[in-house]
């Protein structure tokens, strides 16, 4: 993927995560009805698919993770994290380190209806 592309196609996720962070945070009633309706389906389908990419192979590794220096065993980053936003009470943990840190800095985690 060429650097331009890569650089937009960033761009434009985060761009579209703040949009829906500043929506469930500071939208008005029926603006988080709408995203409720909307995309919480288009956001678990995506998990979904970013899990499936990262689900382990015949040797438990995770086929995107790995390198031929390093394997990777099950779970992986991808699947680590998705605990930690999806599962966990604590949510994300405050120090990151790896491959993914930083991406995964940034917050995306809105709760509709929080004040």
């Amino acid at each position: 993927m060429d650097e331009n592309l890569a650089a937009t196609l960033k761009a434009a996720v985060h761009e579209r995560l703040d949009y829906l962070d500043h929506l469930a945070v500071d939208g008005d009633e029926p603006s988080r009805a709408a995203l409720a309706e909307t995309e919480i389906t288009r956001l678990t389908s995506a998990w979904r698919v970013l899990l499936d990419l990262h689900a382990p192979d015949e040797h438990g590794r995770c086929p995107h993770c790995s390198s031929w220096r390093r394997p990777r065993r099950h779970p992986c980053s991808v699947w680590t994290t998705a605990h930690q936003h999806l599962i966990s009470a604590d949510g994300p943990s405050a120090h990151r380190t790896g491959r993914h840190a930083d991406a995964a800095g940034r917050s995306t985690v809105a709760v509709l209806g929080a004040s």
